[in-house]
């Protein structure tokens, strides 16, 4: 369990840090310190965290508490480490965590070699800004990865403190777990990006390809929620419609748009897969081979 009496330190204010950081302490804790690479970025942290020790000294701020939250950018995590765990700070009985999805805990190994517990805490969210951090935080799923029982116990108790909502990771799954992440969340607005480029071409200019799209998105989103993948899927493959897929698939060729076709040709494999519980045999073995010709 965490203490009462734990300290607080978060290595990194970003978007993350700092919601964490304020949301622990409107919980009750002890957010001793935190450390940043800027003054431009401790005076952001400054409105959620103002009665905070605020430094661009790392290990100076490690020295504030026992548990160290390592929120920077995941190729900084491991560098980070090693330079709290050489400068003694991180001691027997203290624990390291970072928040990163794709990484496991070898990127710690630093602070286990001074005795201290390790464990990853990775809440599966999207964040553009603290606000919207601090707000979708509570209710989200946290991946939790650790060594050891005791330490993972310790890492739900923290993720609930958030109001998070955490779930056992296996760290050899962290790359799947983050991919899948990456397919839902970033590609996804990659996804829309492509169709809003197609949208732009045939006469919606700036923001209203976007503003055409979002309600479609939104409703999307809602039958997700409500129904579920297989049950949310409509549109030509869900109705077994080859003649559409077909013409869809003839015009990306014909106008050389490679890109669309490769993400087209793949997603609908995809959408076969949930559409052909509702489809014949033969209308999938169809669609099947039509999509074989593009790739």
């Amino acid at each position: 369990m965490v203490r009462k009496g734990d300290r607080f330190v978060v290595i990194g204010g970003g978007r993350v840090g700092t919601a964490v950081g304020y949301l622990l302490a409107q919980a009750g804790r002890s957010v001793a310190a935190v450390a940043c690479r800027s003054e431009e970025s401790l005076e952001k942290v400054r409105e959620y965290l103002p009665y905070t020790y605020l430094t661009t000294d790392m290990v100076k701020a490690a020295r504030k508490g026992n548990v160290l939250l390592l929120t920077t950018p995941d190729d900084l995590i491991a560098d980070a480490c090693v330079t709290l765990a050489s400068a003694g700070v991180v001691k027997r009985g203290s624990y390291v965590v970072h928040m990163s999805g794709a990484l496991g805990l070898d990127v710690l190994a630093a602070a286990e070699e001074a005795g201290a517990a390790t464990a990853s805490v990775h809440p599966l969210q999207t964040f553009a800004d603290v606000r919207g951090a601090v707000r979708k935080i509570p209710g989200s799923v946290f991946a939790v990865t650790a060594r050891d029982p005791r330490t993972g116990e310790w890492a739900e108790d923290l993720v609930r403190l958030l109001g998070g909502e955490p779930v056992r990771l296996e760290e050899e799954n962290k790359v799947l777990y983050h991919l899948g992440a990456v397919l839902a969340s970033n590609l996804l607005v990659a996804l829309e990006h492509a169709a809003e480029l197609l949208y732009q071409e045939i006469g919606m200019e700036g923001e209203k390809a976007l503003k055409a799209l979002l309600p479609l998105i939104e409703g999307t989103v809602s039958n997700l929620r409500r129904l579920g993948t297989e049950r949310a899927l409509t549109g030509p493959v869900a109705r077994g419609d080859i003649g559409i897929i077909r013409r869809h698939l003839e015009k990306l060729e014909e106008e050389g748009r490679e890109e669309h076709l490769h993400v087209y040709v793949a997603l609908t494999r995809f959408a076969l897969d949930l559409a052909e519980a509702h489809l014949s045999r033969s209308r999938s073995q169809e669609i099947a081979e039509l999509l074989e010709r593009y790739t």
